[in-house]
C-alpha cells in the first residue's frame, strides 16, 4: 500500500504534482556520474561516501520520475548514509591520535543516523526531513571547517560551489515559477561538483597523515 506524503518540488507543483519531473529526474544522474568519471576514493570510509552518492543519483532519478514513497526512501536514505560516512571520515581525520574520542563522537553519529532512518520510514514525519537533514549536514560542514583549519586544507571554493546550488534550490521552492523551477536542476549539477571534489581532496589528504594507532 502506498504511503501518503507530500512532495514540494517546484517542477511538479507547476504540473499539479503529477509525475514525471523530467528536468529534475535526468539531471539527478549527474550525482552518479561524478564518482564514475572522477574515480572512487581509496580510503574505505570515503569510498562508502562515493558509493552512496553513486546510488543516490539513480535513486533520485527514480524518485523525481515517479514521485512515489519507495523512490523517496531510496533517495533520502542514501543521502543520510552518505552524510553518516562523511562525518565518520572527518572524525577519523580530526581525532587521528585519539581513538577514544573518535569512538565516542562517532557513536553519537551512528545513533543519530539509526534514529533518523527509523523516523524517516514514518510518512507523517515527512515534513521533518529537511530540518533533520539540514542539522545533520550542519555537523558535516562544522567538521569540514575544523579539519581543514587543523591541517591547512583549502576547502571554501568547493563549499561555495555547492552552496550556490543549494541557494538556487531554496529559491525555486520559495518562489516557484516557470523560471525558478530550474533551481533544483542547478542543485543537481553544482552540489556534486563541489562536494565530491571535496571528498576526493580529503581522501588524498587522509592518506598522507601520520597517526599513532591503526584503523
Amino acid at each position: 500500500m502506498e504511503n501518503n506524503f507530500i512532495h514540494n518540488f517546484c517542477e511538479s507543483r507547476l504540473t499539479n504534482n503529477q509525475p514525471p519531473e523530467i528536468y529534475n529526474s535526468y539531471t539527478s544522474l549527474s550525482i552518479t556520474l561524478f564518482p564514475l568519471l572522477l574515480g572512487f576514493p581509496k580510503n574505505t570510509i570515503f569510498y562508502n561516501v562515493a558509493c552512496m552518492l553513486a546510488f543516490n543519483g539513480v535513486a533520485s532519478f527514480y524518485y523525481h520520475y515517479r514521485l512515489n514513497w519507495i523512490g523517496k526512501q531510496a533517495d533520502e536514505i542514501s543521502m543520510i548514509l552518505a552524510n553518516y560516512y562523511g562525518i565518520w571520515g572527518l572524525l577519523k581525520m580530526y581525532y587521528i591520535n585519539s581513538k577514544p574520542l573518535l569512538n565516542w563522537y562517532n557513536g553519537w553519529n551512528t545513533m543519530f543516523m539509526i534514529s533518523f532512518l527509523t523516523s524517516n520510514t514514518i510518512s507523517s514525519n515527512d515534513i521533518l526531513f529537511p530540518l533533520l537533514f539540514s542539522l545533520y549536514m550542519g555537523v558535516t560542514l562544522f567538521l569540514i571547517d575544523n579539519v581543514s583549519n587543523k591541517y591547512g586544507y583549502p576547502y571554501k571554493y568547493h563549499i561555495i560551489v555547492s552552496g550556490i546550488g543549494a541557494k538556487c534550490w531554496i529559491i525555486s521552492e520559495i518562489w516557484c515559477n516557470e523560471y525558478t523551477q530550474y533551481g533544483h536542476v542547478i542543485w543537481h549539477l553544482l552540489f556534486p561538483l563541489g562536494f565530491y571534489s571535496l571528498v576526493l581532496q580529503f581522501d588524498r589528504e587522509f592518506r598522507t597523515l601520520k597517526y599513532n594507532h591503526s584503523f
